[in-house]
């Protein structure tokens, strides 16, 4: 660790004066815990309340899931260490769970908790977005302690692969119920491989490894996430050594931090995948203006300059490594077809197409400046877009309301690399994540939706994804980067091919 001083050299005085302080650092003090700085704090400590992906990594640290994915992105168990299928519809799913795990408070981990979390507690409290992802148990039944059987009204095939993702985390109903929900978002207790011991809202996040953790202690007994969205400000605080490690950092700084003495860099192409979500209002209803954003777009040309030509360009929205990836098929870069497209629907150089465009920034790696790019692809061919700032919350609720006002550069995060869990989520008009909303989609999703044979149901997303990118109702660009910096011998950094970082998997 360097001190005070080679940190203040490295950060305007009055920034790293205002960091130290704020995170209540001794920097002349030797570490005794790994620090990360984080993009992004949680939104409260209900993991059931929001199912945005993006705080699913720090959940994880402190709630187990049912199920679990493997760094390779498998499903694989967890505190479910069995399941399967009563019928062939999709209709009853029993699993059963380990009889060694338990919560923060000393309570056991049963098939109660189980219920509590995916039934009782989302018919008693309305809003939770857990309730919206399984909305279709009529009831789950619990013949013993360690075994569980959900009933659903309608199938839900992909209910394992829901089981390892967004919001799926057990809470402990003898706590909850005693507490209360004000009660346990002061002391939230979960049963995962840390406790928190200190939340500072948008500042940190303290955790201690909680010792009877039924895979084992954490190597690293402590963890301090430090909530630092300037991306600058997360380069410049592993460079000096204030933390330990750094995500989403911009792919230019993590290459040169690979090369600094004592950091290295990880450089994981993830399931993820940087699309543009379309609206079905504006000038975008027209067919002709959505495919000629499309052909104005030089994928090749992000990836070199944003992601070192990492990431993958996307024709469709399955990312490689995924299963319904389908590298025989291409949208082409065609600017002439672009300009072609516009001028049958009356738009050209006196007559530019113009609508609000909206994107993150710092959020993810390299989100504002590709935002930036597109803009300019665009302008080429007679497409004026106003960029704008957006931030994560504020996405999610105009989404929700149906009040996007203008296309958005967004980074889907699927964990499962399940298809459902992509496209058919933010194309399914019936959905709260839904973006561009339109009735034909449904003729061509519902089907897979209900669809029990796993071949059967890759191979008709494949189709689907075809059809959603020449109808133009979303625009994949290219796959994800974890673009992370750390130090080689305090880290032990492991990487997740959906970008998750959590601490228990690394070395000390």
């Amino acid at each position: 660790m360097i001190n005070r001083r080679n940190f203040t050299q490295s950060v305007p005085a009055g920034i790293a004066g205002l960091l130290l302080a704020q995170w209540g650092i001794d920097a002349n003090a030797a570490a005794e815990q790994v620090r990360i700085a984080y993009p992004i704090d949680v939104p409260s400590w209900d993991p059931s309340k929001s199912a945005a992906p993006n705080p699913t990594a720090l959940f994880k640290c402190v709630f187990d899931q049912p199920l679990e994915y493997t760094p390779d992105s498998k499903l694989q168990p967890g505190v479910v260490k069995h399941y399967e299928w009563l019928d062939k519809e999709g209709l009853v799913l029993q699993v059963d769970l380990r009889d060694d795990v338990f919560f923060h408070n000393g309570d056991k981990l049963t098939s109660e908790d189980f219920k509590f979390t995916f039934f009782d507690r989302l018919r008693a409290e309305k809003g939770l977005q857990l309730s919206f992802i399984w909305s279709g148990i009529t009831a789950i039944e619990t013949p013993s302690p360690t075994r569980a059987v959900i009933r659903f009204s309608k199938p839900m095939v992909t209910a394992p692969q829901f089981l390892g993702y967004s919001a799926a985390f057990i809470l402990p109903k003898a706590y909850y119920e005693k507490v209360g929900l004000d009660g346990f978002l002061a002391k939230p207790v979960g049963s995962g491989p840390y406790k928190l011991v200190d939340y500072q809202r948008d500042s940190s996040i303290t955790l201690e490894a909680f010792d009877r953790y039924w895979r084992g202690p954490a190597k690293i007994r402590k963890i301090v996430f430090q909530v630092v969205k300037d991306p600058t400000t997360r380069v410049s605080a592993v460079q000096s050594g204030q933390v330990q490690l750094a995500a989403a950092l911009p792919m230019r700084e993590a290459l040169r931090l690979g090369q600094s003495p004592g950091l290295a860099n990880s450089l994981t192409p993830t399931v993820d995948t940087y699309l543009v979500q379309m609206v079905n209002s504006g000038p975008l209803v027209d067919r002709n203006v959505r495919l000629a954003m499309h052909h104005a777009i030089d994928k090749q040309a992000l990836s070199k300059a944003f992601f070192n030509s990492i990431a993958a360009p996307l024709s469709t929205a399955a990312a490689p490594g995924t299963p319904a990836y389908a590298p025989d098929y291409t949208f082409a870069f065609d600017p002439a077809r672009s300009q072609a497209l516009l001028k049958e629907s009356g738009y050209g150089p006196g007559k530019p197409v113009q609508f609000r465009f909206f994107a993150t920034n710092g959020i993810y790696p390299n989100d504002f400046e590709m935002a930036r790019a597109l803009v300019q692809m665009w302008k080429k061919v007679g497409i004026d877009a106003a960029l704008e700032v957006i931030e994560p919350a504020q996405y999610y609720t105009k989404v929700q309301a149906g009040k996007l006002e203008g296309p958005t550069l967004w980074f889907w995060t699927n964990a499962t690399g399940d298809p459902e869990l992509s496209a058919g989520y933010y194309l399914d008009p019936k959905k709260s994540f839904s973006v561009w909303r339109s009735p034909d989609v449904s003729t061509h999703l519902d089907p897979l939706l209900v669809e029990l044979n796993l071949e059967k149901r890759i191979e008709g997303y494949k189709k689907f994804h075809v059809w959603a990118v020449e109808q133009g109702y979303s625009l994949p660009l290219v796959q994800g980067v974890s673009t992370v910096a750390y130090a080689k011998a305090e880290a032990g950094y492991k990487p997740f091919r959906n970008g998750w970082i959590l601490p228990y998997y690394w070395s000390a």
